[in-house]
């Protein structure tokens, strides 16, 4: 059976290891994502929508203390100096794109 292309792997964001993340503008955050199918190449990042649209500037990642999974991927967030903080009853997403190819997102990135 040939392998799947990127185009077809399956990544779906579970959850967070906080919820919400909360990030201090120019502050390094750790933080991790529960779900299936994380790989190398994948790109984490901040969007205001669900659907992975209106990227944030918080510089995503991985975590180099962490051991990364398929199951388990940590990174750290550095929120961009000057970013509003986001209302808790709005959280921001965190998206991940392979190839440049949205992927998946989950609700809870707040910046403080």
């Amino acid at each position: 059976m040939p392998a799947k292309s990127d185009d077809q792997h399956k990544i779906d964001i579970k959850y967070l290891s906080d919820n919400p993340v909360k990030a201090a503008t120019d502050k390094s955050t750790r933080f991790s994502l529960g779900g299936i199918g994380f790989i190398q190449g994948m790109i984490v990042y901040i969007a205001r929508n669900a659907d992975g649209t209106d990227e944030v500037a918080v510089e995503i990642c991985p975590d180099p203390d962490a051991v990364n999974t398929d199951k388990l991927w940590s990174v750290v967030a550095k929120p961009a100096h000057g970013l509003d903080s986001t209302k808790s009853e709005n959280p921001l997403w965190v998206a991940i794109k392979l190839k440049n190819q949205f992927k998946d997102a989950y609700q809870g990135f707040l910046i403080v």
